[in-house]
C-alpha cells in the first residue's frame, strides 16, 4: 500500500509523505544504491541506515547469484542487505542497456522480486539509448509498454504485495516520451520514474534532461512520485526537483569515489587537484577528521571509502538544503545559483522559459521568501508571468503610464509625491513591466530585490509594453490612455471637484480585482467599506463593512487580502461558479461547517485555474458555502490526490 501527499511546495517542486507499507519517506529524498552482496558494498550499511529512508538495489544481481539468491528467498530482500526500511529494486534493465541481454525473463523478474519481499520492484523495461533511429526507439517503447501492462496485469491477478514502477522511456524524441508517459498513467503504477537519463548527464546534455523531464511530467498523474533514474550528481538536484522530481538515486558516491573523485554541489574535484589545501571545503565527519593529504596518502581501499563516505554525506546534504528552500519559497533562487556553476545547465536552466505555461500552474501564489533577481533569467520566472496575466485582471478605466527612477524605494505610493485619483497609474518596470500604483503593496510588486539593470536587461519587456498598451487601448479606447499634460489637468479638475475621494477604498478594490479577477467591492459597495490602517506603521490592516465587521485583513507580508466569514460570503455572492471553489462530497460537508481542513478524498470538483496557496471558498456540489480558508493544491492536483490535505480551513460556515 502506499500514500502520498504534498506538505509544502516551491517551483514544481514539492516536501511529501511518501508512505509505502507503513513506512514513512520524505521526499524529494536520494536512493542510495546499495550492492546486494554486502561483501561488495563500499559504504557500512549502519551509515546508510542513519542517512536513508530508502534504498535501491539490483534484483537482477540477486537473480543472477545463487547464495544470494537463496539467502533472499529465503530471509527476505532486507535482511539480505542489512536494511530494515524501503527497498526499491531495478530489474536488470540496467544491465540490458550496458550489455545488451539479459538472461530473466519480464514476468520472471517481477514475480521474483515479489517472492523477495521487496517493496518497489521495477519492470524490465528498454533503456533505448540517446540518438538512436526513431525506428527502434518506438519499437523499444512499444515492447516496453507491452511489458509494463503484463507485469500489472501480474500483480493484480496473483495479489502482489509490491509496489511497481512504470520507467517512462523514448530515448530523445520528445513526442515518444509524451507517449509513454500517457501509455504508462492509464496503467496506474505507484511511481514513475524517467530512464535512460544517465548517457545524457554523463556527457553534460542537462538541456535534454530538462525535456524529457517537462514533457513526461506533463502527462504523469500529478498523485504519483517521480523518480529520475540515475540522477545521482547534487549539482543537478535542485533543477530536477524543480520540475517536479521527487526521488533520486544515486550509486555516483561509490562510483566517483573509486576514481579519487570528491563531490560538491558546485561540480567535481579530483583528489589530486585538493590535497594541497590545509583543509577541505566541507565540514562533514570525514572532511573534518581527515586533511586533504591525509586522505591522499591512504591505501586505496581505505581512501575509496571515505571519500564515498563524503560524497554521501554531501548528497543528503544538497537534498536537505533544496527542503529547506522549498519550505522558504527560495528554491527559484538555489536552482539560478546552481545553474551558474556549469555553462551547461545554465542552458538546461535557459530552455524552461518556452514552457513556463506549464510550470506557472504549481508555482505558489506567495511565498514567505522575496523574489531576487540574479540574472536575465530571473525575467522568465512564473512569479513575473503570472503578474503580467493578471494585470488584464483589473478594470481599467483611465490610464497614466510613467517611469519612476530606480531610487524609488517600494512600496512606491508610500515614497512618491502623487495626487491620488481614479486614474489608474501604470509605472513602468524592468522585471514585471508594470506596477499599478493601487496594488504595488501586493506579492511579488513590493517583495522583491532587483539591481540596476544593463541596458540589454532593460529592453526585454519593451515588447509586453507594447502588446499591453495595444491591449489597453482596444479595452478602453486610446483617449482614456492619458498623456501627462492630460494627467495634470484632470488631477487638478479632480482635486477641486471630487472633495470626499477615499483612494484607500479605491486601493482595496484595485487590489481585489488582481487577487481574485472579479470586482468584489463594485460601485454599490465601495462607499460603504472602510478601511483601517496600523497605528504603527501607517499601512493596511482591514476592511470593514459599514457595520464595522471584518471583511478583510491584509496579510503584512505578502499583503494578499484573506477574507472573514462575511468577506468570504461576499466573495461568494460576487464570483461565478466554479471560480474559486474547491467542491466536496456530502461525507465532508459537517466537518467543514466545522472548520475542519478539507482532505484530498473528499474533493469530487474545483476550479481548474486555482494555483497552490490562493484564498479558496470550500462549497458543496449544489454551490452551498461550506467555509474558506488556503488550497494546498492547484487545480489539476485537487482532481487527481485521493490523499492527504487539499484546503486548510481558515473558518466554516454555520447552518443558519
Amino acid at each position: 500500500m502506499m500514500t502520498f501527499e504534498i506538505k509544502s511546495r516551491d517551483a514544481m517542486g514539492r516536501i511529501g509523505i511518501l508512505n509505502i507499507n507503513g513506512k514513512k519517506i520524505e521526499t524529494p529524498t536520494i536512493m542510495p544504491v546499495v550492492h546486494p552482496n554486502p561483501k561488495k558494498q563500499v559504504v557500512d550499511i549502519d551509515l546508510i541506515n542513519k542517512l536513508a529512508d530508502v534504498i535501491i538495489t539490483n534484483s537482477y544481481i540477486i537473480y543472477k547469484t545463487k547464495h544470494l539468491r537463496e539467502i533472499a528467498i529465503n530471509k527476505g530482500v532486507h535482511k539480505l542487505v542489512g536494511f530494515d526500511k524501503v527497498i526499491v529494486t531495478d530489474s536488470g534493465s540496467f544491465q540490458l542497456g550496458v550489455y545488451g541481454d539479459v538472461d530473466v525473463e519480464p514476468l520472471e523478474i517481477v514475480e521474483f522480486q515479489e517472492m523477495i519481499g521487496v517493496d518497489v520492484g521495477t519492470i524490465l523495461d528498454i533503456p533505448t539509448p540517446p540518438d538512436v533511429d526513431k525506428e527502434i526507439a518506438e519499437k523499444d517503447l512499444e515492447e516496453t509498454l507491452r511489458r509494463a501492462k503484463l507485469s500489472i496485469e501480474l500483480k493484480k491477478d496473483r495479489g502482489f504485495k509490491l509496489l511497481l514502477n512504470g520507467t517512462i522511456q523514448g530515448s530523445t524524441y520528445l513526442d515518444l516520451r509524451q507517449k509513454s508517459a500517457k501509455e504508462m498513467a492509464k496503467l496506474n503504477f505507484d511511481i514513475y520514474p524517467i530512464g535512460a537519463v544517465v548517457p545524457l548527464m554523463e556527457e553534460y546534455r542537462y538541456r535534454d534532461v530538462v525535456e524529457i523531464i517537462l514533457n513526461s511530467k506533463m502527462y504523469l498523474p500529478t498523485n504519483k512520485p517521480v523518480h529520475l533514474f540515475g540522477c545521482g550528481h547534487p549539482m543537478f538536484f535542485a533543477l530536477a526537483v524543480a520540475l517536479g522530481c521527487d526521488l533520486f538515486d544515486s550509486a555516483a558516491y561509490a562510483l566517483y569515489a573509486k576514481d579519487d573523485r570528491y563531490l560538491t554541489e558546485r561540480g567535481t574535484l579530483h583528489l589530486d587537484e585538493i590535497k594541497d589545501l590545509k583543509s577541505f571545503p566541507c565540514s562533514c565527519p570525514v572532511c573534518s577528521s581527515y586533511t586533504p593529504k591525509e586522505l591522499a596518502s591512504l591505501n586505496k581501499k581505505d581512501r575509496e571509502k571515505l571519500l564515498a563516505e563524503h560524497n554521501l554525506y554531501i548528497t543528503f546534504e544538497e537534498i536537505n538544503r533544496i527542503k529547506e528552500a522549498i519550505k522558504e519559497g527560495s528554491l527559484w533562487e538555489l536552482v539560478e545559483e546552481r545553474c551558474r556553476s556549469h555553462p551547461k545547465l545554465l542552458e538546461a536552466y535557459r530552455v524552461l522559459k518556452n514552457y513556463m505555461d506549464y510550470i506557472e500552474k504549481f508555482d505558489p501564489v506567495t511565498k514567505k521568501s522575496a523574489f531576487f533577481y540574479s540574472g536575465v533569467e530571473s525575467m522568465f520566472r512564473p512569479e513575473v508571468l503570472r503578474h503580467k496575466k493578471r494585470l488584464k485582471r483589473i478594470k481599467y478605466e483611465k490610464v497614466y503610464i510613467t517611469t519612476i527612477s530606480s531610487s524609488v524605494e517600494k512600496p512606491y505610493h508610500e515614497n512618491l509625491n502623487v495626487i491620488e485619483t481614479d486614474i489608474d497609474i501604470l509605472i513602468k518596470h524592468p522585471v514585471f513591466g508594470f506596477v499599478p500604483y493601487y496594488i504595488d503593496s501586493m506579492y511579488p510588486l513590493s517583495q522583491n530585490e532587483i539591481p540596476e539593470l544593463y541596458e540589454f536587461e532593460k529592453e526585454i519587456n519593451k515588447k509586453f509594453y507594447d502588446e499591453f498598451i495595444d491591449w489597453l487601448k482596444r479595452k478602453i479606447g486610446e483617449d482614456n490612455i492619458l498623456d501627462i499634460m492630460t494627467y495634470n489637468y484632470y488631477t487638478s479638475y479632480f482635486q477641486s471637484t471630487k472633495k470626499g475621494f477615499n483612494s484607500d477604498n479605491l486601493r482595496i478594490k484595485k487590489m481585489l480585482q488582481y487577487q481574485y479577477g472579479y470586482d468584489i467591492i463594485d460601485d454599490d459597495l465601495i462607499d460603504k467599506i472602510k478601511v483601517v490602517r496600523s497605528k504603527n506603521t501607517g499601512r493596511l490592516r482591514q476592511v470593514l463593512d459599514e457595520n464595522d465587521n471584518i471583511l478583510f485583513t491584509v496579510r503584512s507580508n505578502d499583503n494578499l487580502l484573506i477574507p472573514s466569514e462575511r468577506g468570504a460570503k461576499l466573495l461568494w455572492e460576487k464570483i461565478p461558479y466554479p471560480r474559486y471553489r474547491v467542491v466536496v462530497n456530502k461525507e465532508a460537508e459537517e466537518f467543514i461547517r466545522e472548520g475542519r481542513n478539507v482532505f484530498a478524498k473528499f474533493v469530487v470538483n474545483c476550479d481548474e485555474e486555482l494555483r497552490p496557496y490562493e484564498e479558496v471558498l470550500v462549497v458543496n456540489e449544489d454551490d452551498e458555502l461550506l467555509g474558506y480558508g488556503t488550497t494546498i493544491l492547484n487545480g489539476i492536483e485537487l482532481k487527481e490526490f485521493n490523499y492527504g490535505l487539499a484546503v486548510k480551513v481558515r473558518g466554516g460556515i454555520k447552518r443558519f
